[in-house]
């Protein structure tokens, strides 16, 4: 039986799986893990984020390990990135020495680039971490007239029951729904959505390492780690009688919001 927990956000923490980096930045405890497990983002996707740019110069805020940089870089843009977590910084350096990396976070920009530096801030996999008014001020000053907004999210598609439940057991945090339209203040015009469903090949096994990618494990004690991944073992192995040697196509949506800077 999988013991679910107390859903995400609620104040009871039975299992202190928020008790190692409460208040902190969970991503400070990141390995390599991050890296070599998330996913990717689809074509289309970073298609949609150039979409009417020429020769764009862009920044990547909370970049993380890299992921959502390497495919801007890959397509032959000026990009830059900003990473307030020190061990994610040390992996994206690893693999992206030639990008200018820089550290800080959303609300920080206005300070650190002159006013009218970028043609578009993409926010992948990160706008939920940043104070929202503060980093859309800071954001609106340092982009270019027409410049542009972007948040992207890469999760688990919860549409199915069985990645629902499984989002659950993780605890991953795929709540970002489609119609739930990011509120951006003055600074920018509604933003407008893309969303783009497709599926990651892995072997079951590799979903325990996933797992442990999560913000909820990272900043779990020891016990909640246990408890985390037991859950998991339950679900994965009693519930759906899986083995750790078989593959599944784990179903992904990426939702790219797209905001124009306000005249």
């Amino acid at each position: 039986m999988v013991d679910l927990g107390p859903p995400p956000g609620s104040v009871t923490d039975r299992w202190q799986v928020g008790s190692a980096a409460s208040g902190g930045n969970p991503y400070t405890l990141a390995g390599t893990d991050y890296e070599r497990y998330r996913p990717t983002y689809p074509p289309l996707a970073v298609d949609t984020v150039l979409s009417g740019l020429k020769n764009p110069t862009i920044l990547d805020v909370g970049a993380g390990s890299g992921k959502f940089t390497r495919a801007l870089a890959a397509r032959g843009v000026t990009v830059s990135a900003l990473e307030p977590a020190a061990a994610m910084r040390e992996m994206f350096r690893e693999s992206l020495p030639q990008i200018p990396l820089y550290a800080g976070k959303a609300e920080d920009v206005a300070e650190l680039f002159a006013p009218g530096t970028f043609d578009a801030l993409c926010f992948a996999q990160c706008w939920h971490w940043v104070e929202k008014e503060a980093a859309c001020t800071a954001a609106a000053k340092v982009l270019k007239p027409g410049g542009r907004l972007v948040i992207i999210y890469n999760q688990m598609n919860v549409s199915f029951p069985w990645v629902k439940r499984l989002s659950r057991v993780m605890r991953s945090g795929d709540v970002h729904h489609p119609d739930r339209i990011p509120p951006l203040g003055k600074w920018f015009e509604k933003p407008q959505l893309q969303l783009f469903q497709w599926g990651m090949s892995l072997p079951v096994a590799a979903l325990f390492t996933l797992a442990k990618t999560r913000s909820s494990y990272l900043r779990a004690s020891v016990n909640g780690k246990r408890h985390l991944q037991a859950n998991l073992r339950s679900y994965l192995f009693d519930d759906l009688a899986l083995t750790p040697s078989q593959t599944v196509t784990l179903p992904y949506y990426t939702l790219v919001w797209v905001a124009p800077v306000a005249n």
